[in-house]
């Protein structure tokens, strides 16, 4: 009688183990697919996707005012131009003009928030992205960027997660996270970094974008009528700033500027490798330019 027991006792816990499987499967292939994206382009550190217009889509994307990311970063260039390099070109701008705060860097400029690497293959991935844009329909994008750890590789990384869309206004980028440390308990794989889901970013000092007093017209911080405040994790880049050159804005009582000493810059440079936000080929050309003055 024993032994007849053992075997119903088996097939159940068999039976049990088989559907909390088919659940688990079915609960993420609903949170996928309610999250109305798919792959766009992607490399070994920056992921792009497609986010699909339709009645799921998240009500800050504004879905319905969507335009094609090139038909804004190349307006007003002759048809000689509307090529790659000028699409890169532009983009790589922007990135040039937009960065994070530090308070202990004492100048008008900011750090920059990609390398200029980053800012080129992020360009390539997008303009690869836009030319093979499924059905030819406009589209907004969720951007993912990681950045390995030197100290604990494979093991932590800094993201970096951010919406592009192009509305009437211009082209609208929105920060959820800039920089942010992750940490994994065994080495992570693809899917570990970019499985995000689709969420309203909530300004906050941990996502917002610094823009420098001295940039060309179009570039400024964007926010909804019905916000009243501006949104510092939102910026909105409108067709005049691609061809517009640096102007100053506000102007009023120049800042007092307190010289550095070559000492101070040198440990700011070292600072800024150590958080990740210069690469070790920009540290050491500028290194070598402070060193010059000796």
């Amino acid at each position: 009688m024993a032994a007849c027991l053992k075997k119903p006792i088996r097939a159940k816990k068999k039976n049990l183990k088989l559907l909390s499987f088919f659940l688990t499967l079915l609960f993420t292939i609903s949170c996928l697919s309610s999250q109305r994206k798919g792959m766009a382009s992607s490399s070994d550190s920056i992921v792009l996707y497609y986010l699909k217009k339709s009645s799921d889509t998240p009500p800050f994307l504004q879905a319905e005012t969507w335009l094609p990311i090139a038909t804004g970063v190349l307006t007003g260039a002759g048809p000689d131009q509307l090529d790659k390099t000028e699409f890169l070109s532009r983009w790589e701008k922007l990135f040039k003009f937009t960065g994070v705060a530090d308070t202990g860097v004492l100048n008008s400029e900011p750090i920059r928030l990609f390398t200029e690497e980053e800012s080129s293959r992020l360009g390539e991935l997008l303009y690869q992205a836009e030319a093979e844009i499924p059905d030819g329909l406009p589209q907004a994008y969720q951007v993912i960027i990681k950045r390995e750890d030197p100290i604990r590789p494979g093991l932590r990384i800094r993201r970096t997660v951010f919406y592009i869309r192009n509305s009437p206004e211009g082209i609208i980028l929105e920060f959820s996270e800039i920089g942010q440390v992750l940490d994994f308990q065994t080495t992570y794989s693809f899917r570990d970094w970019t499985l995000i889901p689709i969420v309203k970013p909530e300004p906050s000092s941990r996502n917002s974008i610094y823009l420098p007093e001295i940039r060309p017209e179009g570039l400024d911080y964007f926010s909804f009528e019905s916000e009243g405040e501006e949104a510092r994790n939102r910026i909105l880049v409108k067709n005049g700033f691609w061809t517009g050159n640096p102007s100053k804005k506000n102007v009023g009582t120049p800042t007092k500027k307190i010289p550095k000493t070559i000492e101070d810059r040198l440990r700011t440079l070292q600072e800024l490798l150590d958080k990740g936000l210069i690469s070790k080929q920009e540290y050491e050309k500028k290194k070598a330019e402070i060193l010059k003055e000796l």
